[in-house]
């Protein structure tokens, strides 16, 4: 949309305030609508690509004209195939069995290895409350709708930010008997529960990192840029409540890192009727009609009215814009420990030097198009094979030319008055091409059929099946290294930073890795502070392909570790690993803690200390008396868990 500068006319109670320069509010508010407008302009040439997508996709069709009725019109969903073995390969490779998701290194430069030691603790419990907030974010269903606009889209993005919420909640608490102590001359409670109340109090209900998927349509870059950090500035677009935009600027104004500007509420609510949201954009394209106004709000109480909010941002400035009319706050970049924008920006395909790229589903658009064409063909040759067409003699009942068993068709000149319409069927070279464009779509996003799960067309011998699906896993890796790159650590970065930067209280976070004695500890503010290097720590490669050959690594090395007691590593470790290429959920379920392996140690050592004592053993027979069932020629020992619990 145009936005024009006459649109800055003060509206009616708008009236200026004290406390701020009104003409410089102006003058700011144009400038921001000028770069919208600079940025929407050049967006607005994806929207076509991104609508074709999102149509291939989901299998929508344009409903055939009525010339065209009884057609076939149906859509393969080919792309979707190749859409879903791409995310569930993603999705597996970083945030399948291994945690914390992402390992995090100090950075060496400038430290010595006595503070090495320490930044590595500082480390891991950095990690694991980041770790932690991701699963509160349920960072799976998260990041599925994140790849899937990354394979759809020319380009998805994920917001990283910081959420403070408070909300009044109800909860129960105990009633406590009040008896009254007469040496004190005070009431005094008691340990006595007589009852139970329900109470309403406020309470901090968030206040963590909040990852947030943003629509293709809600997000206009600097058309300049070659990344995120490259852009000059974005525009990111949500839409809020009243109360929600009050609170927003409530915080902001907390803050004192910019200025908050009055807002004509009246005047705003009847400038929105021409603002469209991203996600009514993707529902037209696929014939659904959009709501465009909010319900039925009552004007006294408009709780439920929604408005336009851009949010304009810089490396070192943040902005807020309402229903494009309205500046309600222009101020620095609240993120200072970081100072980026608060976003994370990836494409399929990346394009050099540019911000935008191409998405799975572009690249295979011609092909689906070329594949729904070939089989609706098909099925319309097949239908008129069986429902021919006929040249008949004006005056004969059309009923009686519908093909059915016994049906009968009156003519005074069989020879003359009625004649078949030819219409030979397609021949075998039309299945072949619909298998060329199959292998074409396979070829061109690396998803044959042993990737996708499915048995080959042709039966191959072991050794092509694996070498297919090496050379397939292989592009798979560059295009998971390039995702761990710039979507992966980028967002660990950004958390981590707004972890070092807001929390202010210590916090309970659950460590992962070399199982301790205490799972849970205690973090301080203080205990995360430092400079990181990210890594995911999932599979740096595709894990479905090479799952069985990362398991017989693992198995010799294990084996490797054990034979040679190799004091260099960690073989609890490596166990965990081992065990978790099986896949299992819950990899402690089938593991001593380290707190038990050193107890059997412990118990293993006092008895060889007995044993030099000559002193009889646990297990062992006392003089004068037979040997114990568990050395008993033909009888087998007992269990290690059973010995573990004699000895404990």
């Amino acid at each position: 949309m145009d936005i024009q500068l006459t649109d800055m006319i003060i509206e009616p109670g708008m009236a200026p305030e004290a406390g701020y320069d009104h003409d410089a509010r102006q003058e700011k508010t144009a400038e921001l609508l000028q770069r919208f407008e600079y940025a929407d302009s050049w967006r607005s040439q994806y929207y076509d690509v991104a609508t074709r997508c999102y149509q291939l996709y989901v299998g929508w069709r344009k409903a055939l004209s009525e010339e065209q009725k009884g057609r076939s019109n149906l859509h393969i969903p080919r792309t979707y195939e190749a859409v879903d073995t791409w995310r569930a390969r993603l999705i597996k490779s970083f945030f399948g069995v291994s945690r914390p998701y992402i390992d995090f290194l100090p950075s060496p430069q400038g430290a010595t290895p006595e503070t090495m030691e320490a930044n590595e603790v500082k480390a891991r419990l950095a990690a694991a409350l980041v770790d932690q907030q991701l699963e509160r974010n349920n960072v799976v269903s998260v990041f599925y709708d994140f790849i899937t606009s990354m394979l759809i889209f020319p380009a998805a993005i994920l917001g990283v930010g910081w959420r403070y919420e408070k909300r009044m909640i109800r909860t129960r608490e105990p009633l406590i008997e009040i008896v009254y102590n007469p040496m004190a001359g005070i009431p005094e409670p008691t340990p006595m529960v007589i009852g139970w109340q329900t109470v309403e109090r406020e309470a901090v209900v968030w206040d963590d990192n909040e990852l947030v998927n943003i629509n293709f349509f809600d997000f206009w870059p600097d058309p300049r840029g070659r990344d995120v950090d490259s852009c000059r500035f974005v525009f990111q677009r949500e839409w809020c409540t009243q109360e929600q935009l009050e609170e927003k600027l409530q915080v902001l104004e907390a803050a004192g890192s910019g200025e908050v500007y009055p807002i004509d509420w009246e005047a705003l609510r009847g400038a929105q009727g021409e603002l469209q949201d991203g996600a009514w954009e993707l529902m037209s394209s696929v014939g659904l009609t959009p709501e465009a106004s909010d319900g039925y709000w009552p004007k006294e109480g408009a709780k439920g009215h929604l408005f336009e909010v851009l949010h304009y941002w810089e490396d070192e400035r943040h902005a807020i814009l309402v229903n494009r009319k309205q500046l309600a706050y222009d101020g620095e970049n609240p993120y200072w420990r970081h100072g980026k924008k608060p976003f994370v920006v990836v494409s399929f395909e990346k394009l050099p030097n540019q911000i935008f790229g191409m998405s799975a589903v572009q690249l295979i658009e011609h092909l689906q198009a070329e594949l729904n064409t070939h089989r609706n063909q098909r099925i319309d040759n097949v239908s008129l094979v069986l429902n021919r067409m006929w040249i008949v003699r004006r005056g004969i009942d059309e009923e009686q030319l519908i093909s059915r068993p016994h049906g009968i068709i009156e003519v005074d000149n069989p020879q003359g008055d009625i004649q078949p319409i030819v219409t030979p069927d397609v021949t075998a070279s039309a299945y072949n091409e619909e298998q060329v464009i199959k292998q074409d779509m396979e070829s061109t996003l690396a998803t044959p059929n042993v990737i996708r799960g499915m048995s080959p067309e042709r039966r191959e011998t072991a050794t092509a099946t694996m070498t297919q699906a090496s050379n397939a896993a292989l592009r798979f890796d560059v295009k998971i290294l390039l995702f761990d790159s710039l979507g992966i650590r980028r967002m660990a970065m950004l958390m981590d930073c707004n972890n070092q930067q807001f929390i202010d209280s210590p916090r309970m976070v659950q460590l992962f890795g070399d199982r301790a004695a205490q799972e849970w500890q205690m973090v301080g503010p203080h205990e995360i502070i430092g400079e990181y290097d990210y890594r995911p720590a999932g599979a740096s490669t595709d894990p479905a392909s090479n799952k069985e050959l990362r398991r017989q690594q693992l198995t010799q090395a294990l084996a490797f570790a054990i034979q040679t007691n190799n004091p260099f590593i960690k073989k609890y470790e490596l166990t965990r690993e081992w065990l978790n290429s099986f896949d299992f959920r819950n990899v402690d379920k089938f593991m001593y803690s380290q707190e038990e392996v050193m107890q059997m140690q412990q118990a293993a050592e006092a008895q060889a200390a007995l044993a030099q004592m000559g002193q009889p053993q646990v297990g062992q027979p006392m003089p004068g008396m037979g040997a114990p069932p568990g050395m008993m020629p033909g009888i087998e020992p007992p269990p290690e868990g059973l010995r573990r619990s004699v000895i404990e």
